[in-house]
């Protein structure tokens, strides 16, 4: 049967154990933020740079047509699902294995991946919808993109994997 937390801290009895059980939980929570670190920068950053992107679509491109469609396309599909998939490949990938500029690589390569996959889909969709130009300016979509995707995952990669680049995140709240 499950416990409750304090179902079990009530339990027990020796003192040694509490603390352990107590330390135990410390560290599962501070290595749960550990975590959870990628993942919201992946999804904030990527929030901001489709950002950057909905407001330069509406602003030379197709207007305030479709808008609701765009902030979907833009903000939440693209956004949330390039950082979430980020974050999680990052974890897995190159969390706790690689550290300043392995992982900084690592990140750029991942991103390479999947930035430059939804890129390329994006680019592709967008030739049905005209909604950022890539009928127009194809080289401007598609290098918008991949430059995003490379500064983006290089200033992560640093942010989450060097020494500098945790501090600076501590102080961001992160």
């Amino acid at each position: 049967m499950a416990q409750t937390e304090q179902e079990l801290l009530s339990s027990i009895t020796n003192h040694d154990e509490y603390n352990s059980l107590s330390s135990t939980m410390m560290l599962a929570k501070k290595r749960r933020q550990y975590y959870l670190r990628p993942m919201k920068l992946f999804i904030i950053s990527s929030i901001g740079a489709e950002l950057l992107f909905l407001l330069i679509g509406i602003s030379f491109f197709s207007g305030f047509k479709d808008i609701f469609y765009k902030i979907l396309w833009t903000l939440f599909f693209c956004g949330i699902g390039m950082g979430s998939t980020m974050g999680t490949l990052i974890n897995i990938f190159i969390t706790d294995r690689y550290f300043n500029y392995k992982a900084i690589f690592g990140s750029l390569i991942l991103g390479l991946i999947v930035f430059g996959t939804c890129n390329i889909l994006c680019f592709r969709l967008d030739h049905h919808f005209d909604y950022f130009g890539a009928i127009k300016y194809p080289i401007f979509f598609l290098s918008k993109g991949f430059l995003a995707g490379i500064l983006g995952s290089l200033l992560n990669g640093y942010l989450l994997f060097n020494a500098n680049g945790q501090k600076l995140l501590i102080k961001m709240g992160f």
